[in-house]
């Protein structure tokens, strides 16, 4: 019940935020409103297919499927909105702390391989890696600034945060406890649905900086 619950708010959440990404986008007419909407609404059609399968057979996906599909081209989307949102000088900017993203995330990739699907666990954190790399580069970088320039920040500290608790999520599936508030896979999950909803309004921070 705690995961049907669990993932109806997060698509309720996301869907209500892809929403306004794209109210956004149709009175500014923006790109990264654009982007973000497209993130947030496949990420939500990705947990809507997932909950209509656990409430229609009772169990969670076992191949590749379609959830796994629409969260890949949310972080595609995800990593195309960095881009877009970055300047020139940030792109040509260099900085050793980067190098943390692949020392972190290459050993979870490991464990995510030894546990599930070869093929999507390598483009889900082929993906992630490359947004965390450019999130770590971007933060770095807008510290630096002064005025609007250093609201930058939030946007990818929110983004860091995403992808560092899609990391614990799929570490706690490969541990998983129970179907219960005591997993902490569910406390996980609704704090990235938090943070799914946080990127608006440090998106509209970002593209006014």
């Amino acid at each position: 019940m705690i995961e049907l619950i669990d993932n109806t708010l997060q698509f309720v959440i996301t869907l209500i935020a892809g929403i306004g990404a794209g109210v956004l986008y149709y009175k500014g007419r923006k790109q990264a409103y654009f982007l973000l909407s497209c993130f947030l609404g496949t990420f939500s059609l990705g947990t809507l297919y997932w909950t209509l399968h656990v409430l229609l057979f009772s169990h969670s996906p076992q191949i590749f499927y379609v959830s796994e599909l629409a969260w890949i081209a949310s972080s595609l989307f995800l990593l195309t909105l960095e881009y877009t949102l970055s300047t020139p000088e940030e792109r040509r900017f260099k900085h050793p702390a980067v190098w943390l993203v692949p020392i972190v995330c290459i050993p979870q990739l490991i464990l995510y391989l030894a546990h599930g699907d070869i093929l999507f666990n390598l483009l889900i954190c082929g993906l992630t890696m490359a947004a965390a790399w450019y999130s770590v580069r971007g933060l770095l970088y807008a510290r630096r600034q002064s005025g609007k320039p250093r609201d930058m920040q939030y946007f990818h500290i929110v983004v860091l945060c995403i992808i560092a608790l899609e990391y614990c999520l799929w570490t706690a599936s490969c541990f998983w406890v129970s179907d219960t508030l005591t997993n902490p896979y569910f406390a996980f999950d609704f704090l990235l649905t938090a943070a799914m909803f946080a990127l608006l309004p440090t998106t509209r921070k970002a593209v006014a900086a």
